[in-house]
């Protein structure tokens, strides 16, 4: 059965994150999946395995992981979930690092919608050398 043709992706997709869920709760990981990418007779993603449950720890450490691609901005580890004023005046929240990504490398989360973006090394140029806020948001 060709799942991709017969418009079963997306029931297809649901099934998987459900497995994923089951494993995570047998097994008390965090299981995160990265972009997928689909072909005509496959898909791809690539899967990280934590131990623990605590997604806001592991985050934090992933952060302090790759802040060191970044400490020509003037990060530092540490500086996971602190907030900053952007220029537009909004305030937002250093989240990590999409070190696949070199035109918009950093996420960041608006403090007031908890969305998350990515965002280019000029916006945290401007950010930590204007407007430091506060500690840390988490």
């Amino acid at each position: 059965m060709n799942i991709m043709e017969n418009g079963q992706l997306s029931a297809f997709r649901a099934d998987f994150m459900k497995a994923v869920a089951e494993l995570q709760e047998k097994y008390d990981v965090t299981i995160s999946l990265g972009p997928i990418t689909y072909t005509e007779n496959q898909f791809t993603t690539k899967m990280t395995v934590d131990n623990g449950r605590d997604r806001v720890e592991i985050e934090r450490a992933n952060f302090d992981l790759n802040v060191w691609k970044y400490r020509h901005l003037g990060l530092e580890p540490g500086m996971y979930g602190r907030v900053f004023v952007g220029y537009d005046g909004r305030k937002y929240a250093l989240m990590g690092f999409n070190t696949k990504a070199p035109k918009y490398p950093l996420i960041i989360m608006s403090t007031s919608t908890g969305e998350k973006s990515r965002a280019p090394e000029r916006f945290i140029k401007e950010l930590l050398n204007e407007y430091y806020v506060e500690n840390a948001l988490l």
